[in-house]
């Protein structure tokens, strides 16, 4: 009986152990899991992250070097070293009302200012801070603007100026450094033409009209 006693008791001490050590097991792997699972979680949102900021400042960096004004009053500021102080700013009446052709291309507001001891006049279009109605509206007709650029306005120059006046008056928005945006599907600059890449893919801001 003795005998029989120590051998159910020596079997019964074996499947404790095995227990024990089956339940060892299944404690173990759910925290491998888990760590595999937060390792590549984060690892793909760093991936993720890292692209999309890389985008982003790509895209600043391309624009950056454009003019930006959010008024009439800034946009005057940064003409006057070429053209000279705004001699008169009309900003309402029936001159500055804005077009269909004002609104399909994200214009907001327009001014008239007048230059050259009044000889000629420059219409200044307030467009979205970000010009991307503009560019919009130029890539869908693959097409490039007649006015000059500035990151939220556009410039150009109105009126019946005589010959001489007008010419004089281009010379100097020439001098402005504003570029003209072109969304031509078929541009090819000129080597040398230094270009600046626009948020819409296919825009680019140049120095003339047509290259």
């Amino acid at each position: 009986m003795r005998v029989r006693s120590l051998v159910l008791l020596t079997a019964a001490a074996l499947l404790v152990t095995g227990c024990a050590g089956d339940d060892g097991e299944p404690d173990t792997s759910p925290v491998a899991g888990a760590t595999s699972s937060a390792t590549n979680g984060a690892g793909g949102g760093a991936a993720t992250g890292g692209d999309g900021s890389e985008g982003r400042s790509d895209a600043e960096s391309s624009t950056s070097e454009l003019p930006r004004a959010a008024s009439f009053e800034e946009v005057a500021a940064l003409l006057k070293p070429a053209l000279g102080a705004c001699e008169r700013m009309d900003t309402s009446g029936s001159a500055v009302e804005l077009t269909r052709a004002d609104q399909v291309r994200g214009g907001k507001q327009k001014a008239l200012c007048w230059y050259g001891g009044q000889q000629f006049t420059v219409a200044i279009l307030l467009v979205d801070a970000d010009n991307s109605t503009m560019e919009a509206f130029h890539k869908d007709r693959d097409i490039a603007s007649s006015e000059r650029v500035g990151m939220g306005f556009t410039v150009t120059l109105v009126g019946n100026a005589g010959p001489q006046a007008k010419a004089s008056a281009e010379q100097q928005l020439a001098a402005t450094k504003l570029p003209y945006l072109n969304c031509e599907k078929d541009f090819a600059p000129h080597d040398g033409v230094t270009t600046i890449e626009a948020k819409t893919p296919g825009c680019r801001y140049t120095p003339t009209p047509r290259i």
